[in-house]
């Protein structure tokens, strides 16, 4: 074989190996990207489910508050509900927004990293805001329930009143602390350290 014929396969034989490298490679990022879109999936279904939640609770407590407007100890406590829910409402709605304009795969991943943070931020904002708010939800809606659902006016019975308060909020917030955690704060985790391993990667290349 000639000297021209060796270099020539040499050739071909190298951009046969950089092309596969360039596969390999492009594979690894993507499936790296759709590892971190999975992570993100969790916590934007839960939203999802949170605005449907929401809007039948809205519906409901609004359309019970309008029956009972003839008596107001009903349907104020009402209307604050529907008002504070809105709140919520409005809350899961910015969430998806910044969970949807995630670009997975067109971004780099220094970019991606920027804007996950940025969506981490954002949500650690809002739940504050959450937090505070959860007594203003639980606390106007049992009148409203009690009366629309059981016909009970629970301000003649104080202390059902305050049993259930008390067994609402003992529950609604450990129970939102664990889903900010479990939907939240694990997902961002994960998705941080995809992430990172794709960057040490790409780096190293």
């Amino acid at each position: 074989m000639e000297i021209d014929d060796l270099k020539n396969a040499w050739v071909k034989y190298d951009k046969k190996l950089s092309d596969n490298l360039r596969f390999n490679e492009e594979l690894i990022r993507k499936l790296n990207m759709n590892n971190t879109k999975q992570e993100l999936q969790k916590p934007l279904r839960y939203e999802i489910f949170s605005v449907i939640v929401l809007f039948v609770l809205i519906v409901y407590v609004f359309t019970s508050s309008i029956r009972f407007l003839d008596q107001l100890q009903f349907c104020i406590p009402g209307f604050i509900t529907t008002g504070v829910a809105l709140v919520y409402l409005a809350f899961a709605f910015i969430k998806i927004k910044r969970f949807l304009n995630i670009d997975y795969y067109s971004s780099p991943v220094l970019k991606l990293q920027r804007d996950i943070l940025t969506l981490k931020k954002k949500v650690l904002n809002i739940r504050k805001y959450e937090l505070i708010l959860i007594p203003l939800l639980v606390l106007p809606i049992l009148p409203i329930l009690f009366k629309s659902i059981h016909n009970i006016n629970i301000y003649n019975n104080i202390k059902l009143l305050v049993i259930e308060l008390i067994i609402i909020l003992g529950i609604g917030y450990p129970l939102t602390l664990w889903i900010n955690k479990y939907f939240y704060d694990r997902k961002f985790a994960n998705a941080n350290r995809i992430l990172a391993e794709l960057d040490k990667f790409e780096n190293e290349d």
